[in-house]
């Protein structure tokens, strides 16, 4: 466990880092399941005996590098607290995973589909939740049918306006006009909820 997370999520700053890392592993498995990138894209690590897969930084795969990217500025805007998802908007997307982010007086919560998480942070419930998500999100991902040859990966951030300057984007990024998205067929599946710090 510790080799992946930090031990304890009892600051700030800790629930933050646990945070990334979990979008980390998270997005490296999906894109890992879905295919996307070619195996040498990734790295194994194991879990609490949940094997895993992680994007390799040194990849010589133009796109796995680019979702590395990606992430790394998700991690700039989930640092400065910026990061918030808009339950109205939905849009011809083939498949779309929300992670959604609180920020609390002292900590983050993350959760699924709006379902709000209880305030109780402990280290073995989110140790427990944090194992159950993942093992959730490569069960169903394995169960999706295959992507089509000409899908791509996009990221999109929904910001809290009274706290992000209107120019921000994180690095790589840059802004949109584009607020709704249109699924071919909608089907919403709730993974998990983690929450860190009390």
């Amino acid at each position: 466990w510790t080799s992946m997370f930090p031990n304890e999520q009892v600051s700030e700053q800790q629930s933050a880092l646990f945070v990334k890392k979990l979008l980390a592993i998270a997005v490296s498995n999906i894109v890992y399941l879905r295919a996307m990138f070619p195996e040498q894209a990734f790295g194994d690590r194991c879990l609490e005996e949940l094997n895993l897969k992680i994007l390799r930084e040194d990849t010589s795969c133009p796109g796995a590098c680019q979702v590395i990217k990606w992430m790394k500025a998700c991690f700039d805007a989930v640092d400065k607290k910026y990061i918030y998802m808009d339950p109205k908007d939905l849009s011809s997307i083939i498949e779309s995973y929300t992670f959604k982010f609180s920020y609390m007086n002292s900590g983050i919560d993350i959760y699924r589909n709006n379902t709000k998480v209880s305030s109780a942070y402990h280290a073995n419930e989110t140790k427990k939740a944090t194992i159950q998500l993942l093992r959730t999100i490569i069960v169903l991902t394995q169960t999706l049918k295959p992507l089509p040859d000409e899908a791509l990966m996009t990221i999109k951030l929904f910001y809290y306006d009274e706290v992000t300057p209107a120019d921000y984007e994180p690095p790589g990024f840059k802004a949109t006009d584009l607020n709704s998205f249109h699924f071919q067929e909608p089907m919403n599946i709730k993974m998990g909820n983690v929450s860190t710090v009390s």
